[in-house]
């Protein structure tokens, strides 16, 4: 696995650019609006593809040197090659190659995980947040089918079922931890009406 390189990811996305209006302008007469804009929008997606791979590629692998020192103190050293991990964006999948280093435990310290704030699941924290608005108005299965239908990715409905038992967890977290504002700096409650 190698790392995102910046310079093709850009010219990546200014070809699939140019690709998008040649496409528009050859095709002008040959399709109706609502055939165009549904084609136009699955050529944005690819572009959006190319941008997460030129962000990832500009945040490097996470490489910090032959070691690093965890805070506890434990050394680690850098493992051979890149490791790869699955990103689901909205844009679609892409695999982020990162630097891994290991002390005397197996588990592997990725440094890119922290520096980019991954989730924990492959699943991109804008992702996750359309999969629970989805997911509030409808059941699981209508969710899969209309994120499917509107962004073209596959997920299964237990994945939706997943992200949203955990964000119910994240949520209880957020608030507990939220301080309550100050009654001297917030303003008074406005009562309405109705």
């Amino acid at each position: 696995m190698q790392a995102f390189s910046v310079e093709k990811t850009i010219i990546e996305g200014e070809n699939q650019v140019q690709d998008l209006f040649k496409f528009v302008v050859k095709m002008n007469d040959k399709l109706e609006a609502y055939e165009m804009e549904k084609a136009i929008f699955a050529r944005l997606m690819k572009i959006g593809l190319s941008a997460v791979k030129a962000y990832f590629g500009s945040l490097g692998t996470g490489d910090v040197g032959p070691e690093l020192i965890s805070e506890d103190g434990m050394v680690m050293e850098k493992q051979a090659g890149l490791y790869g991990r699955d990103y689901f964006s909205v844009f679609g999948k892409v695999k982020v190659p990162r630097t891994c280093y290991r002390g005397q435990t197996p588990e592997g310290v990725m440094p890119l995980d922290a520096k980019a704030n991954l989730p924990s699941r492959c699943y991109s924290y804008l992702l996750q947040e359309w999969m629970n608005i989805f997911d509030i108005r409808d059941g699981f299965k209508e969710s899969q089918i209309s994120l499917k239908k509107l962004l073209g990715l596959e997920i299964s409905q237990s994945r939706f079922e997943i992200v949203n038992r955990e964000s119910a967890v994240n949520y209880d977290k957020f608030y507990d931890q939220k301080l309550v504002p100050n009654s001297e700096t917030e303003g008074e409650f406005q009562k309405r009406s109705c």
